[in-house]
């Protein structure tokens, strides 16, 4: 038995709550208490060293195979201007082997006046297929090497849910929603190497920030879904960490065909269902339009006949749903769905982002079933470009959270990596002050949580989304042995010093996997 002792041992049973030591075997912990009373049962003494231990960090919702492609591509989320893009995109062209396609992700455009997509034709001059992913996701450009090897012309028609952008009768390379998988799920990236490369890049940096397990959704986006299902089988489980699975409505069939066995590392969840798009593309559901785009509400990738059936697909299965729902209009659609067709006893489908809501709307979330995926780091990359998009009355309505607690809702957090950056304490420091790093302007400090709250977040609750908050999420006898050890206190220390502190260890059913 090892017995881990030495620092301050957060179990996040209630608040303030320490222990002395933990005693732990084959990955499960024993017990929990006094350094004294448990001594004589360890074989082995890990010194924390003055460290503070937590129950694992865990991300709620993000795409871990996409985190492994934004780490082997071109992160452009950090780039300020379109001429430093350009830079970027032409010295990265300069590596490429013939047939490679150059993928940045992460732009922002927007965020300030430099902040542009360059033109197709700019695009052009690079001399390969090119593919932009905008931050939010939901939008692309692409140049007209890679609209060519997608068969896309000015004739082919928007697909449902989705935008081929043209202007003046010529395409722009512009891509939104479900028009962008056009190239997207052409593109050759679905090898298995490929794949198995994408997860261990993405699991070793996740590993580094803390972080012991994901809900992810991404079985199908890399051809069929074995492909991404194998990676997962052979790597979580000797890479120590464990995955929890949305099955993409498109993937569902697919895999109820396969035979899939759960395990401790992998397991596959509720039906996900996208139903609009981003703030960033103006592609949210809205119930009014956007103030900067008065036309324009947004738009729904299914209508409102084949969310139904979607619904009732996974209701046949007496399996939940997971929804993507941005704005307004998108969320009032599902609750509208879900009212109508619940899930069995005892079950809850999860709501992601649920990124802009009204009183009635509040109320009508607390009296069903569900959960909310909250990502507090759309908070600081959505602060520039709300007010115009929304106006000021509906900013206060934008990315809730204590709103939804008061209401009793069970809020659980993730980053959506690769939309936002993986590291929960960027996540645990936007929760509680809605500031961007830095920076001293509070975005709706109504909606503002406490630490502890804050990091219950990415502890207890989301075990609690998958049923586990009996073996996962506390420091307890019984539990899984799932450890993040900093170098000081996430609930002591300057809040501003939050997103700064450093992941001393990560532990995964008792093995050490990081530090």
């Amino acid at each position: 038995m090892n017995l881990w002792y030495g620092g301050t041992i957060y179990t996040m049973q209630q608040e303030g709550h320490t222990v002395e030591a933990v005693l732990e075997q084959d990955g499960i912990i024993g017990a929990v208490g006094h350094f004294a009373d448990l001594r004589a049962r360890a074989e082995r003494l890990i010194d924390l060293q003055g460290h503070v231990l937590y129950p694992g960090f865990v991300d709620s919702h993000l795409h871990i195979i996409g985190y492994g492609e934004k780490l082997k591509n071109l992160d452009a989320s950090q780039i300020a201007s379109k001429e430093e893009l350009m830079v970027a995109l032409q010295e990265r062209s300069a590596t490429l082997q013939q047939d490679d396609w150059l993928v940045a992700i992460g732009y922002n455009e927007g965020t300030n006046e430099q902040l542009v997509f360059p033109t197709i034709e700019e695009l052009d001059t690079l001399g390969c297929h090119v593919v932009i992913k905008r931050s939010c996701h939901h939008l692309i450009m692409v140049n007209h090497l890679a609209l060519a090897y997608a068969k896309i012309d000015e004739a082919t028609p928007h697909p449902a849910g989705g935008v081929i952008e043209q202007r003046d009768s010529k395409l722009t390379g512009i891509l939104k929603d479900s028009a962008l998988y056009l190239v997207v799920n052409q593109m050759p990236t679905t090898t298995q190497s490929y794949v198995d490369d994408a997860l261990q890049k993405s699991i070793a940096s996740l590993h580094s920030l803390g972080i012991v397990g994901g809900h992810s959704e991404d079985l199908s986006y890399y051809g069929h879904p074995s492909v991404p299902l194998q990676s997962y089988q052979y790597i979580v489980k000797n890479k120590n960490f464990k995955a929890h699975l949305l099955q993409h409505h498109e993937a569902w069939d697919a895999l109820r065909a396969m035979d899939f066995t759960a395990s401790t590392w992998l397991e596959l969840g509720a039906m996900k269902i996208f139903i609009d798009g981003a703030f960033g593309g103006r592609t949210a559901a809205l119930s009014a339009p956007y103030m900067d785009d008065p036309h324009n509400r947004g738009l729904f990738i299914h209508s409102q006949e084949e969310l139904t059936k979607l619904v009732q697909k996974a209701r046949a299965a007496s399996a939940t749903i997971a929804v993507h729902v941005i704005g307004d209009a998108a969320i009032a659609a599902i609750v509208d769905l879900i009212e109508q067709y619940p899930p069995l006893a005892g079950q809850k489908d999860r709501i992601i982002h649920c990124s802009l809501v009204n009183e009635d709307l509040l109320a009508k979330l607390a009296a069903l079933p569900i959960i909310v995926d909250v990502q507090p780091q759309f908070i600081q990359s959505d602060m520039s470009i709300l007010q115009a998009r929304l106006g000021e009355e509906r900013l206060q309505y934008a990315h809730p959270i204590q709103s939804l607690l008061t209401r009793g809702i069970i809020c659980a957090g993730g980053s959506d990596a690769p939309i936002e950056h993986p590291n929960p304490l960027h996540g645990i420091y936007a929760a509680i002050t809605r500031q961007q790093i830095g920076h001293t302007a509070v975005f709706n400090a109504a909606e503002c949580i406490s630490r502890y709250t804050a990091v219950s977040l990415y502890t207890t609750e989301p075990a609690k989304v998958i049923d586990k908050a009996h073996i996962r999420g506390q420091i307890a006898a019984g539990f899984e042995a799932d450890f993040t050890i900093l170098n000081d206190d996430i609930f002591t220390v300057d809040v501003e010093q939050i997103p700064h502190l450093q992941v001393v260890k990560t532990v995964v059913h008792g093995q050490t996997v990081y530090g």
